[in-house]
């Protein structure tokens, strides 16, 4: 990725929340809260001992450049963020306590139907198992019941059996 691409998608989180603080984007008073947040925090976080790592941000974002849709109409496709997606992965992934660990642990993400949730959550497992840099990291999926569980843990497997990267890289065993 050249710097200038680089810049320009490092730009996209933060453009996405300029537009949601402008009413430029029309969102939701819980997206509303969160981008207030995390500007607020850009300006003094640091009195509460917390920074900004824009390098892990970006670096959780661009793992999805190595995916593909595994499925539907987009089946094969690059898996590409849209700007609400880039932003809440850039906060969840670039948030940071002054000891390094990441500042958010858990994350609620309600949209509509068929809208990609599992898919999205699907990546971002395979992200925090594959590519966060944790020795020996562990993810689950939970659900009340073993086949919704299993939905998550399916999508993940395709993501990374139609990712030619990941797939060299990674052994799939399932119920492991």
């Amino acid at each position: 990725v050249s710097a200038k691409m680089a810049k320009k998608k490092l730009n996209i989180p933060m453009q996405y929340a300029q537009d949601v603080k402008t009413g430029k984007i029309i969102a939701g008073k819980l997206a509303k809260l969160a981008v207030k947040r995390h500007l607020n925090d850009l300006k003094s976080g640091k009195k509460r001992g917390l920074f900004f790592d824009e390098d892990a941000a970006q670096h959780a974002i661009d793992f999805f450049q190595l995916l593909k849709h595994s499925k539907g109409p987009l089946a094969g496709t690059e898996f590409v963020l849209a700007p609400f997606q880039m932003f809440k992965i850039w906060v969840l992934f670039g948030w940071k306590n002054d000891d390094g660990t990441r500042r958010f642990r858990y994350a609620y993400n309600e949209v509509a139907r068929k809208n990609g949730k599992t898919t999205e959550a699907s990546a971002i497992a395979n992200y925090l198992f594959v590519a966060d840099g944790i020795a020996g990291a562990e993810v689950y999926t939970a659900a009340t019941k073993k086949d919704q569980a299993k939905i998550a843990f399916e999508e993940a497997t395709r993501l990374i059996q139609r990712s030619p990267f990941l797939k060299k890289h990674v052994g799939i065993q399932k119920n492991k």
